[in-house]
């Protein structure tokens, strides 16, 4: 059973839709030359080496920023699938209601705290 209020719920929602705007906007805009919407910066062949060694770096965490906040938005897209389906605060896994202060802490969270840590150890075994 689903234990939230409808201002819950909405003020939820409304969050899940806000982060979702943010982060549209930081994938398209901040690394969307990753994803080929604008040039990559082209060092030329009389870089210096650290210069070049230092362009690789910065790629690789921007790359894994966006993969993080590609991530997210994905979670979040299924948050709000929850919310259409009346599904939105119940366990994906045993069914309980996840208590209000974690959806607040992060709503696009779709597992309880016991569900959610034995998924993670599950993880971790399997690695």
């Amino acid at each position: 059973m689903i234990t939230l209020s409808c201002s819950e719920l909405g003020l939820l929602q409304h969050r899940l839709c806000e982060r979702r705007h943010e982060l549209l906007a930081a994938l398209h805009g901040e690394y969307g030359d990753l994803a080929g919407a604008r040039p990559p910066e082209v060092l030329g062949p009389e870089s210096h080496p650290d210069e070049t060694a230092s362009r690789k770096a910065r790629d690789e965490l921007r790359t894994a920023l966006a993969r993080h906040d590609f991530d997210e938005l994905q979670q979040i897209d299924v948050a709000l699938a929850r919310i259409d389906a009346g599904r939105y605060g119940a366990c994906v896994g045993c069914g309980d209601p996840i208590g209000y202060e974690r959806l607040v802490a992060a709503p696009y969270t779709a597992r309880c705290v016991s569900c959610q840590t034995a998924y993670e150890q599950h993880r971790v075994t399997r690695q």
